[in-house]
């Protein structure tokens, strides 16, 4: 009797757990899978922008106010995104391009900021 009892308590124990721990894990393991495949995606955005910069070689003249390295960042990460298996919305992507262009540009400000007097005259002491 007390060994069906003491059974009865562990089968019981390990469901009980196996409802915690399982869901948990899950959870974990989305999140992860979801990081990694963001990850990936933001490097070939970051990719894809520094690529049509090099394109259209920072020609205002050509692509005055953005729309075709845009849409050729866009295709191109769409299409290596499809490649892979990994589905994005569209609305997804423009915000990872949005936010590669910002710190792109953000980084270009600040390394340019000081204007070609201040590096000349670190050049001469």
């Amino acid at each position: 009797m007390k060994m069906e009892i003491l059974e009865l308590l562990i089968r019981l124990a390990v469901l009980v757990m196996a409802g915690i721990v399982i869901p948990a894990f899950r959870r974990w393991l989305n999140a992860r899978t979801d990081n990694e495949r963001l990850n990936k995606i933001r490097s070939w955005v970051y990719d894809a922008v520094y690529a049509a910069e090099q394109i259209y070689n920072h020609a205002e003249k050509l692509d005055p106010d953005g729309s075709k390295r845009k849409k050729y960042v866009h295709n191109a990460v769409m299409k290596i995104c499809l490649n892979n298996k990994i589905l994005i919305t569209d609305r997804e992507l423009d915000i990872l391009i949005e936010a590669a262009v910002n710190t792109i540009n953000s980084i270009h400000a600040a390394n340019t900021e000081g204007g070609p007097e201040d590096v000349g005259s670190e050049e001469d002491t």
